[in-house]
This record gives C-alpha cells, sequence and structure tokens, in this order.
C-alpha cells in the first residue's frame, strides 16, 4: 500500500435468492426427495448467462427467464452425481437436447440451482428417473 492511500473494507452483501418454484407434496412423495421451495441465486444466475449467452439470447431470454420457464414446466426428475437431481424439460421424439437444472437440497431447507443448461438427451437418458410426469387423457 502506498503512503497517503487508505484501505476501506467493504462488507460482502449476502447473496439475494430468488424462488423460481417448488417441489409440491405429490411429485415429494413419488420421486422420495424433500418437498421444498426452488430457489437460485443470483450468482448462479450470472454463470448461466455467462455460459449460456449464445443459447439464451438466440431463445431471446434472460437467465431467470430460461429457469423459471424449466422449473415451471418440467416433465422429469433424474439423479445426477454429486448428490444432485436434475429438473428436466424434455420432448425426446423432436428434440435433440433436451433443458436441464441441477439443484442439491441446501441445509437451509430449500432445493439451490446450481446451474441450468441445454444438454445432448443421451446424456440425460443415461441418469436414473425417478419421476415422470403422468400425462392425463383429453376429455
Amino acid at each position: 500500500m502506498k503512503k497517503g492511500e487508505t484501505m476501506t473494507m467493504e462488507k460482502k452483501q449476502p447473496n439475494k435468492y430468488h424462488k423460481v418454484g417448488r417441489i409440491n407434496m405429490t411429485i415429494s412423495k413419488k420421486a422420495h426427495i424433500k418437498c421444498a421451495d426452488i430457489l437460485i441465486d443470483d450468482n448462479h444466475l450470472k454463470h448461466i448467462q455467462k455460459k449460456h449467452n449464445i443459447e439464451l439470447s438466440t431463445l431471446g431470454m434472460s437467465s431467470l427467464d430460461f429457469v423459471s420457464l424449466i422449473v415451471g414446466k418440467f416433465n422429469e426428475i433424474r439423479e445426477a452425481p454429486d448428490y444432485a437431481y436434475n429438473l428436466v424439460l424434455a420432448n425426446y421424439n423432436e428434440k435433440f437436447f433436451v433443458a436441464v437444472i441441477s439443484m442439491n437440497y441446501n441445509d437451509n431447507g430449500f432445493w439451490e440451482i446450481k446451474t441450468a443448461l441445454p444438454i445432448r438427451k443421451a446424456v440425460v437418458l443415461s441418469r436414473k428417473l425417478i419421476w415422470k410426469r403422468e400425462r392425463t387423457p383429453l376429455r
């Protein structure tokens, strides 16, 4: 430090979390996972935006929009490495890529999203399926 300079101590701001959905009791019981809110913090949103900027720009979405879309419409839950779970938004008949969210259960009692990305369906299909949305018949 040079003579005359002052050192300022900045307090680190806590991460801001955004609630984007919930694993409800029905899904929780069938998948054998915890019923809890699904949250994502600003750092993970920035990570998604940075890593997948081209895809998000093509879709005309922000990272929060992309995450919210997947959480709102996911049709599968699969086990993932490192005690994580994937929420999958997929139509395997029409797409080479599917949209996936990776999340872990947080010690504070909620599901924390770590990343969201388009991924090859072969990778997703190799993971253990623990829940799938049942189609309801048209009336």
